[in-house]
């Protein structure tokens, strides 16, 4: 499954870098408007993979009825980005409630290379958009909406048992981590999320 996952986003991200080469303002007084449009763009890219992330494991352990919306509405909320699948396997709802986390990491290292060969008003919004997204929207999630599954980190909470501080512990550790990462390129580690059909694990990668 992983293979599969990054091969897809090594697909989309060259989609991304052949259309950002259309933004090349040539005029002092357009650099708001380009520096605008690159966080726009960085966005979107960030929220496209995230819900590609459900809609691949949702492939890959048989859900059916995809659908894939952006900035729309369900039951009286807003959200950005949604997929809906049905018929997600009781013993695979984990992993694909990570789906989305779990394509945002891919798309923080992707971000992370790019930013470091080249910063970028773009690269340096999606490095922040994918590495503490999840910080916001589990603070959004279990203190504003904390009976409602359809955010992932209400259904990753409660398919773990963990407890909201924990689970908001391992939230924040994995992106003050990578933090330091942007910030010292000698680091030796990365944390990352690992998944297959019926589970998902937090790790951290050190390379010696």
């Amino acid at each position: 499954m992983q293979k599969f996952i990054v091969s897809q986003i090594k697909a989309a991200w060259l989609a991304v870098i052949l259309l950002s080469g259309f933004i090349t303002p040539t005029a002092y007084a357009f650099d708001y408007i380009k520096d605008t449009a690159a966080i726009g763009a960085a966005f979107m890219t960030h929220l496209t993979f995230h819900e590609i992330g459900h809609q691949v494991v949702a492939a890959e352990v048989g859900a059916d009825s995809a659908q894939m919306r952006f900035f729309t509405m369900k039951d009286g909320k807003f959200y950005p980005g949604l997929s809906i699948h049905e018929n997600v396997p009781e013993d695979s709802r984990l992993p694909y409630a990570i789906g989305g986390e779990y394509m945002a990491g891919h798309t923080f290292e992707f971000a992370l290379q790019s930013y470091r060969q080249k910063p970028t008003t773009y690269n340096r919004a999606l490095m922040f958009f994918s590495g503490t997204d999840f910080v916001w929207y589990t603070l959004l999630a279990f203190y504003v909406y904390p009976q409602d599954d359809s955010y992932d980190p209400n259904s990753i909470r409660e398919e773990t048992g963990l407890s909201k501080e924990m689970m908001l512990s391992f939230v924040v550790a994995k992106a003050l981590m990578n933090v330091y990462r942007v910030y010292n390129k000698d680091a030796k580690f990365i944390p990352m999320l690992r998944l297959d059909k019926t589970s998902a694990a937090f790790v951290v990668r050190f390379d010696f």
